[in-house]
């Protein structure tokens, strides 16, 4: 709790109207980092990467790393927070994970924070899903985000024979849309933290809207598209926890999962185009 002070209040400046860079949301992230390593004596020491497991052994490069990689999940987490319940619904599932792998592992303590933050975010989702009587804003966001993103370090470096692939598994989805979010805007020339409406789940949303719902049906096509959302999230989650001591199978999992969700956003991109065609069609020559 002592360490989501920085990047709880960047979040929390955010929401109250005060724009901050995106570099100063990340540096308030690694600070948060940074002073969980200081409060817990934990951090990364090994990615199953042979070179880079090697640079780890030394321990600054390995607290730099841990820095780093722990607010770019604080800030996955915030970028998946577009629809009633996802990101809350993504940490339920994430917390899941890590619970099923920590009882595993006989590490009881994690289980029953995971439990507790489950039993937190389903308060929430009460208020929040499926009409969006409350928010989790940027500071609620980044807030999750951090506290899985460090049960997991504690996670890690408490079992040895956890790989993080199985770690990178259970966090998929945010992190891949973020990673995918970052290399489509550089491809097409625009800054890598400037927002867009590309996102998985922003194309669900559309395509539910334009195939099945229609236009002015947003407040049922938001809801409806979380739920077809978390199908997605939960499958490598579930893999995760299978393969939690299989490096090998877990990092073959991360490729697999990593084609189907580039491969079904294509297709995504796709579809809508074609439909916005037939729609054209359709009825551009009745205005």
């Amino acid at each position: 709790i002592l360490s989501l002070a920085p990047v709880f209040l960047a979040g929390l400046a955010e929401d109250l109207g005060y724009r901050l860079s995106s570099r100063l949301r990340l540096i308030a992230a690694a600070l948060s980092s940074l002073q969980a390593i200081s409060l817990l004596g934990v951090w990364v020491t090994h990615v199953d990467i042979l070179g880079l497991d090697w640079l780890l052994g030394f321990t600054p490069v390995a607290i730099i790393f841990t820095m780093f990689a722990t607010a770019g999940v604080c800030s996955a987490f915030n970028l998946i927070d577009g629809l009633n319940g996802l990101s809350s619904g993504t940490g339920i599932v994430t917390a899941m994970g890590l619970a099923g792998i920590a009882y595993i592992t006989g590490q009881q303590q994690l289980v029953l924070m995971n439990l507790m933050l489950i039993a937190s975010l389903l308060g929430f989702l009460l208020f929040n899903f499926p009409w969006g009587k409350i928010f989790l804003g940027d500071a609620g966001a980044y807030s999750l985000g951090h506290t899985l993103a460090w049960f997991s370090v504690i996670l890690m470096f408490k079992e040895a024979e956890l790989t993080p692939w199985a770690i990178v598994l259970v966090f998929f989805w945010p992190l891949a849309d973020t990673l995918f979010a970052m290399y489509r805007r550089h491809r097409s020339g625009h800054p890598t933290d400037q927002p867009d409406r590309l996102h998985f789940h922003q194309l669900v949303m559309r395509f539910l809207e334009i195939r099945f719902l229609g236009r002015g049906r947003r407040q049922v096509a938001n809801p409806l598209a979380t739920l077809v959302m978390l199908s997605f999230v939960i499958v490598p989650v579930i893999f995760g926890v299978l393969l939690w001591d299989k490096p090998f199978l877990a990092f073959t999992a991360v490729v697999v999962f990593s084609v189907v969700f580039v491969g079904s956003f294509l297709l995504g991109i796709s579809l809508l185009t074609s439909l916005r065609q037939v729609n054209v069609r359709k009825f551009g020559g009745h205005k």
